[in-house]
């Protein structure tokens, strides 16, 4: 009994060192992240995307999420990308269209069809950003009337 204890004291220990070593990934919220839309789907949003687990981001926001690293970072309640036109090609994935801008280091994806729009910026060395799109377009369309 006294052994257990114990060996449940140094895994507590243990976890609060780790805990406390690693920081929180800096994301300005965006403008809408306090929104209704963002709130629920701050809620309904996967511990994991494309392998990659999910980490705190600071300032806590609803609307904000990472995943991974380097991370994958979603934030919701942004602006329409200033480089979509009625022309830009969209990416479907799940039944909701996504407008792809190339980053230094890797893509940006932006919903267009949400009540909040949704952005999810993928590194480079993700292979598969069609996956991620996969792993998070079905929750945010469960939160589309």
């Amino acid at each position: 009994m006294v052994n257990n204890k114990v060996g449940l004291a140094i895994g507590i220990t243990l976890l609060a060192g780790l805990t406390a070593c690693s920081s929180s990934l800096q994301v300005e919220p965006a403008v809408g992240a306090a929104s209704q839309f963002c709130i629920e789907l701050g809620a309904v949003l996967p511990v994991s995307v494309g392998g990659a687990l999910l980490r705190g981001t600071d300032p806590e926001s609803p609307g904000t999420k990472a995943w991974g690293d380097p991370a994958i970072v979603l934030r919701c309640g942004v602006a329409e990308p200033a480089s979509f036109s009625a022309t830009s090609q969209l990416l479907s994935v799940n039944q909701l269209s996504w407008y792809p801008e190339e980053l230094q280091a890797g893509v940006r994806f932006t919903t267009l069809e949400t009540t909040e729009l949704v952005e999810v910026s993928i590194p480079s060395i993700y292979q598969s950003p069609a996956d991620i799109l996969t792993d998070l377009s079905s929750e945010i369309s469960s939160l589309i009337p």
